[in-house]
Protein backbone atom coordinates (compact mmCIF):
# COMPACT_ATOMS: atom_id res chain seq x y z
CA UNK A 1 0.00 0.00 0.00
CA UNK A 2 2.82 2.40 0.87
CA UNK A 3 4.50 1.87 -2.51
CA UNK A 4 1.24 2.38 -4.41
CA UNK A 5 0.59 5.65 -2.57
CA UNK A 6 4.11 6.83 -3.33
CA UNK A 7 3.67 6.05 -7.03
CA UNK A 8 0.28 7.81 -7.12
CA UNK A 9 1.70 10.86 -5.35
CA UNK A 10 4.64 11.08 -7.75
CA UNK A 11 2.31 10.73 -10.72
CA UNK A 12 0.08 13.51 -9.42
CA UNK A 13 3.03 15.82 -8.94
CA UNK A 14 4.35 15.04 -12.43
CA UNK A 15 1.00 15.88 -14.02
CA UNK A 16 0.84 19.12 -12.04
CA UNK A 17 4.22 20.18 -13.42
CA UNK A 18 2.65 20.17 -16.90
CA UNK A 19 0.46 23.09 -15.77
CA UNK A 20 3.18 24.79 -13.71
CA UNK A 21 4.16 27.37 -16.38
CA UNK A 22 0.58 28.68 -16.63
CA UNK A 23 0.01 32.07 -15.03
CA UNK A 24 -2.38 32.70 -12.15
CA UNK A 25 -5.66 34.37 -13.03
CA UNK A 26 -8.45 36.19 -11.25
CA UNK A 27 -9.84 32.88 -10.06
CA UNK A 28 -11.00 31.19 -6.87
CA UNK A 29 -11.16 27.39 -6.86
CA UNK A 30 -13.02 25.54 -4.10
CA UNK A 31 -12.46 21.86 -3.33
CA UNK A 32 -14.43 19.51 -1.07
CA UNK A 33 -14.55 15.78 -0.35
CA UNK A 34 -17.59 16.17 1.91
CA UNK A 35 -20.23 15.69 -0.79
CA UNK A 36 -20.87 15.47 -4.51
CA UNK A 37 -22.77 18.75 -4.42
CA UNK A 38 -21.50 22.22 -3.59
CA UNK A 39 -21.51 22.65 0.24
CA UNK A 40 -23.48 25.45 1.88
CA UNK A 41 -20.37 27.42 2.90
CA UNK A 42 -19.11 27.41 -0.69
CA UNK A 43 -22.50 28.49 -2.05
CA UNK A 44 -22.63 31.41 0.36
CA UNK A 45 -19.09 32.44 -0.56
CA UNK A 46 -19.90 32.17 -4.26
CA UNK A 47 -22.93 34.46 -3.94
CA UNK A 48 -20.95 37.12 -2.07
CA UNK A 49 -17.96 36.82 -4.42
CA UNK A 50 -20.17 37.35 -7.46
CA UNK A 51 -21.71 40.39 -5.81
CA UNK A 52 -18.41 41.98 -4.83
CA UNK A 53 -16.23 40.90 -7.74
CA UNK A 54 -18.26 39.85 -10.81
CA UNK A 55 -15.10 39.35 -12.88
CA UNK A 56 -13.65 36.73 -10.56
CA UNK A 57 -13.90 33.22 -11.95
CA UNK A 58 -15.25 30.67 -9.45
CA UNK A 59 -14.71 26.95 -9.96
CA UNK A 60 -15.90 24.06 -7.77
CA UNK A 61 -14.47 20.55 -7.43
CA UNK A 62 -16.71 18.62 -5.05
CA UNK A 63 -16.63 14.86 -4.91
CA UNK A 64 -17.15 12.49 -2.01
CA UNK A 65 -14.61 9.70 -1.74
CA UNK A 66 -16.24 6.28 -1.87
CA UNK A 67 -14.95 2.70 -1.99
CA UNK A 68 -16.26 2.26 -5.52
CA UNK A 69 -15.37 4.92 -8.06
CA UNK A 70 -15.27 5.20 -11.83
CA UNK A 71 -11.51 5.34 -12.37
CA UNK A 72 -11.67 7.16 -15.73
CA UNK A 73 -14.17 9.72 -14.46
CA UNK A 74 -12.17 10.33 -11.29
CA UNK A 75 -8.86 10.71 -13.15
CA UNK A 76 -10.45 13.28 -15.48
CA UNK A 77 -11.87 15.07 -12.44
CA UNK A 78 -8.43 15.24 -10.80
CA UNK A 79 -6.69 16.32 -14.01
CA UNK A 80 -9.10 19.20 -14.46
CA UNK A 81 -8.61 20.22 -10.84
CA UNK A 82 -4.83 20.38 -11.36
CA UNK A 83 -5.28 22.84 -14.21
CA UNK A 84 -7.58 25.08 -12.20
CA UNK A 85 -5.37 24.98 -9.10
CA UNK A 86 -2.36 25.93 -11.22
CA UNK A 87 -4.21 28.93 -12.68
CA UNK A 88 -6.00 30.13 -9.54
CA UNK A 89 -5.01 32.92 -7.18
CA UNK A 90 -6.93 31.46 -4.22
CA UNK A 91 -7.85 27.87 -3.36
CA UNK A 92 -10.37 27.10 -0.63
CA UNK A 93 -11.00 23.68 0.88
CA UNK A 94 -13.26 22.43 3.68
CA UNK A 95 -11.61 19.01 4.13
CA UNK A 96 -8.26 17.37 3.63
CA UNK A 97 -7.61 17.90 -0.08
CA UNK A 98 -5.15 15.49 -1.67
CA UNK A 99 -4.33 17.92 -4.46
CA UNK A 100 -3.68 20.93 -2.24
CA UNK A 101 -1.68 19.04 0.39
CA UNK A 102 0.39 16.73 -1.79
CA UNK A 103 1.26 19.09 -4.66
CA UNK A 104 4.26 21.42 -4.45
CA UNK A 105 3.51 25.01 -3.53
CA UNK A 106 3.21 27.40 -6.45
CA UNK A 107 4.03 31.08 -5.99
CA UNK A 108 0.96 33.27 -6.34
CA UNK A 109 -1.52 30.74 -4.92
CA UNK A 110 -3.04 31.29 -1.46
CA UNK A 111 -4.54 28.18 0.13
CA UNK A 112 -7.30 28.66 2.73
CA UNK A 113 -8.82 25.94 4.89
CA UNK A 114 -12.42 26.55 6.06
CA UNK A 115 -13.16 23.35 7.96
CA UNK A 116 -16.57 21.79 7.36
CA UNK A 117 -17.64 22.16 10.99
CA UNK A 118 -18.09 25.30 13.09
CA UNK A 119 -15.77 23.86 15.71
CA UNK A 120 -14.31 20.62 16.99
CA UNK A 121 -16.11 18.90 19.85
CA UNK A 122 -14.28 15.64 19.21
CA UNK A 123 -10.56 15.32 18.58
CA UNK A 124 -9.57 14.85 14.95
CA UNK A 125 -6.66 14.67 12.54
CA UNK A 126 -3.27 15.08 14.26
CA UNK A 127 -4.93 14.98 17.68
CA UNK A 128 -5.82 11.32 17.33
CA UNK A 129 -3.10 9.75 15.20
CA UNK A 130 -2.35 6.13 16.08
CA UNK A 131 -5.51 5.83 18.18
CA UNK A 132 -8.36 3.33 17.59
CA UNK A 133 -10.38 5.88 15.58
CA UNK A 134 -7.50 7.80 14.00
CA UNK A 135 -5.12 7.42 11.08
CA UNK A 136 -1.57 6.15 11.44
CA UNK A 137 1.31 8.62 11.72
CA UNK A 138 2.98 6.94 8.76
CA UNK A 139 -0.04 7.51 6.51
CA UNK A 140 -0.41 11.12 7.68
CA UNK A 141 3.23 11.80 6.81
CA UNK A 142 3.08 10.03 3.47
CA UNK A 143 -0.08 11.88 2.39
CA UNK A 144 1.17 15.26 3.69
CA UNK A 145 -1.95 15.59 5.80
CA UNK A 146 -3.06 19.23 6.16
CA UNK A 147 0.14 20.65 4.71
CA UNK A 148 0.46 23.75 2.50
CA UNK A 149 -2.29 25.86 4.11
CA UNK A 150 -1.52 29.56 4.20
CA UNK A 151 -4.47 30.20 6.49
CA UNK A 152 -7.04 28.23 8.48
CA UNK A 153 -10.19 30.12 9.45
CA UNK A 154 -12.16 29.53 12.64
CA UNK A 155 -14.84 31.11 14.82
CA UNK A 156 -13.11 31.73 18.17
CA UNK A 157 -9.85 31.86 20.10
CA UNK A 158 -10.87 28.66 21.89
CA UNK A 159 -11.28 26.90 18.54
CA UNK A 160 -8.01 28.42 17.36
CA UNK A 161 -6.17 26.64 20.18
CA UNK A 162 -7.79 23.35 19.19
CA UNK A 163 -6.84 23.81 15.52
CA UNK A 164 -3.18 24.39 16.37
CA UNK A 165 -3.08 20.77 17.54
CA UNK A 166 -5.52 19.26 15.05
CA UNK A 167 -3.91 20.75 11.95
CA UNK A 168 -0.39 20.68 13.40
CA UNK A 169 0.21 24.23 12.26
CA UNK A 170 1.58 27.51 13.73
CA UNK A 171 -0.93 29.61 15.63
CA UNK A 172 -0.38 32.69 13.46
CA UNK A 173 -1.77 30.86 10.43
CA UNK A 174 -5.11 30.35 12.16
CA UNK A 175 -7.39 33.37 11.94
CA UNK A 176 -10.65 34.08 13.76
CA UNK A 177 -12.80 35.13 10.80
CA UNK A 178 -15.87 32.97 11.26
CA UNK A 179 -17.71 30.69 8.84
CA UNK A 180 -20.35 31.53 6.22
CA UNK A 181 -22.87 29.09 7.72
CA UNK A 182 -22.96 31.14 10.93
CA UNK A 183 -24.81 33.82 8.96
CA UNK A 184 -27.19 31.33 7.36
CA UNK A 185 -28.12 29.60 10.62
CA UNK A 186 -29.04 32.93 12.23
CA UNK A 187 -30.99 34.17 9.22
CA UNK A 188 -34.69 34.52 10.01
CA UNK A 189 -36.98 32.10 8.20
CA UNK A 190 -40.60 33.18 8.79
CA UNK A 191 -43.15 30.62 7.75
CA UNK A 192 -40.66 27.74 7.72
CA UNK A 193 -42.28 25.81 10.57
CA UNK A 194 -45.74 26.40 9.11
CA UNK A 195 -44.56 24.96 5.79
CA UNK A 196 -43.06 21.94 7.53
CA UNK A 197 -46.25 21.22 9.49
CA UNK A 198 -48.29 21.51 6.32
CA UNK A 199 -46.26 18.55 5.04
CA UNK A 200 -46.47 16.79 8.41
CA UNK A 201 -49.91 17.60 9.90
CA UNK A 202 -49.50 14.59 12.22
CA UNK A 203 -46.94 16.61 14.22
CA UNK A 204 -49.08 19.68 14.87
CA UNK A 205 -49.38 20.65 18.52
CA UNK A 206 -46.34 18.61 19.52
CA UNK A 207 -42.96 19.67 20.83
CA UNK A 208 -40.56 19.04 17.95
CA UNK A 209 -37.16 17.60 18.84
CA UNK A 210 -34.36 17.08 16.35
CA UNK A 211 -31.75 14.38 17.00
CA UNK A 212 -28.43 14.81 15.18
CA UNK A 213 -26.09 11.93 16.06
CA UNK A 214 -22.51 11.95 14.85
CA UNK A 215 -21.14 9.02 12.86
CA UNK A 216 -19.62 6.22 14.95
CA UNK A 217 -19.97 2.56 15.84
CA UNK A 218 -23.01 1.75 17.96
CA UNK A 219 -24.97 4.89 17.09
CA UNK A 220 -27.81 2.79 15.66
CA UNK A 221 -28.33 1.04 19.00
CA UNK A 222 -28.31 4.32 20.91
CA UNK A 223 -30.78 5.83 18.46
CA UNK A 224 -33.08 2.84 18.80
CA UNK A 225 -33.14 3.30 22.58
CA UNK A 226 -34.00 6.99 22.19
CA UNK A 227 -36.78 6.23 19.72
CA UNK A 228 -38.20 3.59 22.07
CA UNK A 229 -38.14 6.01 25.02
CA UNK A 230 -39.91 8.69 22.98
CA UNK A 231 -42.59 6.37 21.61
CA UNK A 232 -44.87 6.63 24.64
CA UNK A 233 -44.64 10.42 25.04
CA UNK A 234 -47.41 11.72 22.81
CA UNK A 235 -46.63 15.40 23.43
CA UNK A 236 -43.15 14.95 21.90
CA UNK A 237 -42.19 14.36 18.28
CA UNK A 238 -38.67 13.06 17.73
CA UNK A 239 -37.15 13.71 14.30
CA UNK A 240 -33.88 11.94 13.46
CA UNK A 241 -31.41 13.22 10.89
CA UNK A 242 -28.57 10.68 10.69
CA UNK A 243 -25.03 11.61 9.72
CA UNK A 244 -24.57 11.26 5.92
CA UNK A 245 -22.18 8.33 6.47
CA UNK A 246 -24.62 6.46 8.71
CA UNK A 247 -26.90 3.82 7.22
CA UNK A 248 -29.20 2.75 10.07
CA UNK A 249 -32.95 2.66 9.52
CA UNK A 250 -35.11 5.48 10.88
CA UNK A 251 -38.88 4.82 11.07
CA UNK A 252 -40.88 6.85 8.58
CA UNK A 253 -42.70 8.81 11.27
CA UNK A 254 -39.40 9.97 12.76
CA UNK A 255 -37.67 10.71 9.47
CA UNK A 256 -37.98 14.19 7.93
CA UNK A 257 -38.20 14.41 4.16
CA UNK A 258 -34.83 14.52 2.38
CA UNK A 259 -35.36 18.05 1.04
CA UNK A 260 -35.26 19.46 4.58
CA UNK A 261 -31.70 20.50 5.40
CA UNK A 262 -30.23 20.07 8.87
CA UNK A 263 -30.12 23.83 9.41
CA UNK A 264 -33.73 24.38 8.38
CA UNK A 265 -34.81 21.55 10.66
CA UNK A 266 -32.91 23.22 13.50
CA UNK A 267 -34.91 26.38 12.89
CA UNK A 268 -38.32 24.70 12.98
CA UNK A 269 -37.72 22.49 16.03
CA UNK A 270 -38.17 23.43 19.69
CA UNK A 271 -35.01 21.70 20.87
CA UNK A 272 -31.95 19.93 19.48
CA UNK A 273 -30.41 16.70 20.75
CA UNK A 274 -26.90 15.74 19.69
CA UNK A 275 -23.76 14.14 21.12
CA UNK A 276 -20.16 14.83 20.04
CA UNK A 277 -21.14 16.65 16.88
CA UNK A 278 -20.30 20.28 16.13
CA UNK A 279 -24.03 20.68 15.50
CA UNK A 280 -24.28 21.56 19.21
CA UNK A 281 -22.26 24.70 18.46
CA UNK A 282 -24.35 25.49 15.40
CA UNK A 283 -27.60 24.92 17.28
CA UNK A 284 -26.48 27.25 20.08
CA UNK A 285 -26.74 30.12 17.58
CA UNK A 286 -30.52 29.66 17.53
CA UNK A 287 -30.87 30.37 21.25
CA UNK A 288 -33.03 27.33 21.91
CA UNK A 289 -32.30 24.35 24.20
CA UNK A 290 -29.51 22.02 23.14
CA UNK A 291 -29.23 18.60 24.81
CA UNK A 292 -26.56 15.90 24.75
CA UNK A 293 -27.36 12.19 24.59
CA UNK A 294 -24.05 10.57 25.53
CA UNK A 295 -24.96 6.89 25.91
CA UNK A 296 -21.36 5.83 25.08
CA UNK A 297 -19.54 8.66 26.84
CA UNK A 298 -16.73 6.72 28.56
CA UNK A 299 -15.89 4.58 25.53
CA UNK A 300 -16.01 7.51 23.10
CA UNK A 301 -13.89 9.72 25.33
CA UNK A 302 -11.26 6.98 25.50
CA UNK A 303 -11.28 5.93 21.82
CA UNK A 304 -11.75 9.32 20.11
CA UNK A 305 -11.07 11.97 22.73
CA UNK A 306 -12.85 15.29 23.25
CA UNK A 307 -11.83 18.90 22.80
CA UNK A 308 -15.12 20.11 24.22
CA UNK A 309 -16.62 17.96 26.96
CA UNK A 310 -20.39 18.58 27.20
CA UNK A 311 -20.49 17.05 30.68
CA UNK A 312 -18.13 19.83 31.81
CA UNK A 313 -19.42 22.72 29.68
CA UNK A 314 -23.20 22.09 30.00
CA UNK A 315 -23.65 19.28 32.56
CA UNK A 316 -27.34 20.06 33.16
CA UNK A 317 -28.07 19.22 29.50
CA UNK A 318 -26.27 15.86 29.45
CA UNK A 319 -27.78 12.39 29.88
CA UNK A 320 -26.46 8.90 29.27
CA UNK A 321 -29.91 7.32 29.47
CA UNK A 322 -32.62 8.03 26.90
CA UNK A 323 -35.48 8.19 29.41
CA UNK A 324 -33.70 10.62 31.75
CA UNK A 325 -32.86 12.84 28.77
CA UNK A 326 -36.53 13.06 27.75
CA UNK A 327 -37.51 13.70 31.37
CA UNK A 328 -35.15 16.72 31.38
CA UNK A 329 -36.68 18.00 28.17
CA UNK A 330 -40.22 17.64 29.45
CA UNK A 331 -39.36 19.42 32.71
CA UNK A 332 -38.87 22.58 30.60
CA UNK A 333 -36.05 23.78 32.87
CA UNK A 334 -33.05 24.95 30.89
CA UNK A 335 -30.19 27.33 31.60
CA UNK A 336 -30.15 29.50 28.46
CA UNK A 337 -27.57 31.82 30.03
CA UNK A 338 -25.12 28.93 30.29
CA UNK A 339 -25.80 28.07 26.66
CA UNK A 340 -25.09 31.68 25.71
CA UNK A 341 -21.73 31.55 27.49
CA UNK A 342 -21.00 28.30 25.65
CA UNK A 343 -21.87 29.94 22.33
CA UNK A 344 -19.82 33.06 23.00
CA UNK A 345 -16.80 30.97 23.95
CA UNK A 346 -16.75 28.94 20.75
CA UNK A 347 -18.39 31.32 18.24
CA UNK A 348 -17.06 34.81 18.79
CA UNK A 349 -18.16 35.87 15.30
CA UNK A 350 -21.89 35.35 15.88
CA UNK A 351 -22.64 39.07 15.65
CA UNK A 352 -20.55 39.65 12.54
CA UNK A 353 -21.17 39.24 8.83
CA UNK A 354 -18.98 36.17 8.49
CA UNK A 355 -19.47 35.66 4.76
CA UNK A 356 -18.62 39.24 3.81
CA UNK A 357 -15.55 39.24 6.07
CA UNK A 358 -14.21 36.05 4.52
CA UNK A 359 -14.86 37.19 0.95
CA UNK A 360 -13.01 40.45 1.59
CA UNK A 361 -10.14 38.38 2.94
CA UNK A 362 -10.09 36.11 -0.13
CA UNK A 363 -10.23 39.03 -2.56
CA UNK A 364 -7.34 40.71 -0.74
CA UNK A 365 -5.22 37.75 -1.84
CA UNK A 366 -5.97 38.21 -5.52
CA UNK A 367 -3.48 40.74 -6.94
CA UNK A 368 -5.11 44.02 -7.95
CA UNK A 369 -3.61 43.74 -11.44
CA UNK A 370 -5.42 40.46 -12.02
CA UNK A 371 -8.72 41.74 -10.68
CA UNK A 372 -8.66 44.54 -13.27
CA UNK A 373 -8.47 41.91 -15.98
CA UNK A 374 -11.90 40.41 -16.81
CA UNK A 375 -12.06 36.65 -16.42
CA UNK A 376 -14.61 34.22 -17.75
CA UNK A 377 -17.13 33.19 -15.11
CA UNK A 378 -17.26 29.44 -14.73
CA UNK A 379 -18.33 26.68 -12.45
CA UNK A 380 -16.40 23.43 -12.54
CA UNK A 381 -18.44 20.26 -12.56
CA UNK A 382 -18.94 18.94 -9.06
CA UNK A 383 -18.86 15.30 -10.11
Amino acid sequence: MGLLLWIAKCGLRFLYLLFWPLKARNKVVMLSRESDSVPLDFRLLEKELRRRSPDTEIVFFCRKMTKTINVFSYCWFVLRSLYHIATASVAVTDTYSIQLCVLPRKKGLTVVQIWHAVGAVKKFSYQCLDTPNGHSSALAEQMCMHKNYDYILCTSEATRSIYVEAFHTPRDRILVKGMPRVDYIQRQAPGLRKRFLKERPDLRGKKLLLYLPTFREGVDEGTERLLHAAAGRDELALLVKPHPLSSFHVPRGNRPAEHWSTYDLMKICDGIITDYSASSLEASLLRKPVYFYLFDYEAYKYNQGLNIDPSVELPFAVSVEAASLLDKIQSQRYDLMALERFRNKYIQTADENNTANIVRFLLDHIPAALRRTPARQGVGASR
